[in-house]
């Protein structure tokens, strides 16, 4: 059993994660919440822990799952413990086994590679649920300025950071946006159709120069041109794998936040 821990910090950030470690918090991240003005630390352990200097915000558990089990079987090139994404002849990506998705099994991360490709290079890049980390650290690879991960799963955002220091990317994961986030990001939303719309991205429209995007099944692409027209995005392209499709969608600065 893993018992996976966010503390809102009350005292020295320091001695907050100092007293953390000792009493066994592993893989420990921040979180500046500039939304709020608070700081968060979170991480996960064998065992149950207690602050005296955090007040405690989410405690969640989990069984102990054998990711090394389940990557060695689905993972993209997994040899030696890691995956190795191949994304030019010149950088690969490597990946660890970890709770995050994105281990390039699934046809829509192929996908959205494939349309990142030509786009991220220059640009500061934002990954809308970005499990593993794959796409935002992919994007640095395919020289993005900078890139940005956001997840509320907390094992997601333990393994991003893992899979961040093991290529020595300088990627930042968070649960939220900042608060004072400049414009002309280009966002990355891997997610089916319908947590799109729970996440309603068309409120970003105003930091958005382009948004990729995949998750939608063929089935349903009739559906969600017309919902990403009530959004106010444009369509620019659209890729293919298997039944999913992917889009990208540039992001006109007079587009109106409908639902």
């Amino acid at each position: 059993m893993s018992y996976y821990y966010l503390f809102r910090v009350i005292e020295d950030l320091e001695e907050v994660q100092h007293e953390l470690e000792k009493k066994g918090l592993k893989d420990i991240y921040v979180i500046e919440d500039d939304a709020v003005g608070e700081v968060f630390i979170g991480g996960h352990s064998k065992k149950k822990i207690a602050s005296k200097k955090a007040i405690l915000v989410e405690e969640k558990t989990k069984s102990a799952v054998d990711w090394e089990e389940q990557w060695t079987l689905f993972a993209e090139n997994f040899t030696e413990g890691k995956a190795h994404i191949h994304l030019t002849p010149t950088q690969t990506l490597l990946l660890t086994p970890g709770a995050g998705f994105g281990d390039l099994s699934h046809p829509t991360t192929y996908l959205m590679l494939e349309m990142m490709r030509e786009r991220v290079a220059g640009h500061s890049v934002i990954d809308i649920g970005t499990g593993s980390g794959i796409l935002a650290l992919s994007a640095l690879l395919l020289g993005a300025e900078s890139a940005r991960g956001i997840d509320i799963d907390l094992a997601a955002l333990t393994h991003a950071r893992q899979n961040a220091n093991l290529n020595g990317l300088s990627a930042t994961f968070s649960k939220t946006l900042p608060k004072n986030l400049p414009a002309n990001n280009i966002f990355l939303m891997n997610m089916i159709f319908p947590e799109q719309c729970q996440f309603a991205p068309q409120r970003l429209n105003p930091l958005a120069k382009l948004w990729i995007v995949s998750g939608i099944l063929e089935k349903q692409k009739e559906d969600y041109l017309a919902q990403t027209l009530k959004w106010g995005w444009k369509p620019v392209s659209e890729h293919h794998r298997s039944e999913w499709l992917g889009f990208i969608f540039s992001c006109p600065r007079n587009a109106k936040e409908d639902d």
